[in-house]
C-alpha cells in the first residue's frame, strides 16, 4: 500500500494528466518530478515537469515510439554514479534536446537538436549523473547552457 504521501504526489500527478499539462507522458509507478533551471545569479530560467527513468530498463526504453512530449515536460534518466553518458536516438520518433548533468547538479553539456531515429551516438563531454530530455529548440528558447545550476524537486520514486 501507498504511503499518504506517495499517494498525494500520484493524486496530483493524475490530476495534471487529466487536465492535459502532461497528458502524453507516460508515469509508469508515478515517478515523476520537476527540474528548474537557473543562470549563475540566479535567476530562474525554465523549468520542467519530469518523468523519471531511474531503472536499467527504463533508461534503455527512454522515450522510445512517442509520437509527442508536451512542452513543458521531458524525460530525467538519474544514474547510480557519475561517468560520461552515450545516448542515442534508436526508435525515437521525436526531435530532442539532450543536457547532461553533473552529480553538484550543474550543466555539464548540452546537446541540441538530436536527429529521430539516429544510431550514431551522443556523448556527455564531461561525467554526468543525470541526463534530460526535453522537446529540440527549447535548449536555445531557455537559454540552457554549460554551468547552469539545476533544482530537482519532488522525485517521487
Amino acid at each position: 500500500m501507498l504511503g499518504k504521501g506517495i499517494k498525494q504526489k500520484c493524486f496530483a500527478v493524475m490530476l495534471l494528466s487529466v487536465v492535459g499539462l502532461i497528458s502524453s507522458l507516460r508515469l509508469p509507478n508515478c515517478h515523476a518530478g520537476t527540474i528548474t533551471f537557473y543562470d549563475t545569479k540566479g535567476i530562474e530560467h525554465c523549468k520542467f515537469i519530469t518523468e523519471l527513468a531511474v531503472t536499467e530498463a527504463e533508461h534503455v526504453r527512454g522515450l522510445m515510439h512517442r509520437g509527442s512530449l508536451p512542452h513543458d515536460t521531458g524525460m530525467l534518466f538519474i544514474f547510480d554514479n557519475e561517468e560520461i553518458r552515450h545516448f542515442w536516438m534508436h526508435n525515437t520518433i521525436i526531435p530532442l534536446d539532450m543536457i547532461f548533468i553533473d552529480s553538484r547538479k550543474i550543466v555539464a553539456n548540452v546537446h541540441p537538436g538530436a536527429k529521430p531515429m539516429d544510431e550514431t551516438a551522443i556523448s556527455s563531454r564531461f561525467p554526468a549523473k543525470y541526463v534530460l530530455e526535453i522537446n529540440a529548440g527549447l535548449i536555445s528558447k531557455c537559454g540552457i547552457a554549460s554551468g547552469m545550476k539545476v533544482r530537482l524537486d519532488n522525485l517521487a520514486k
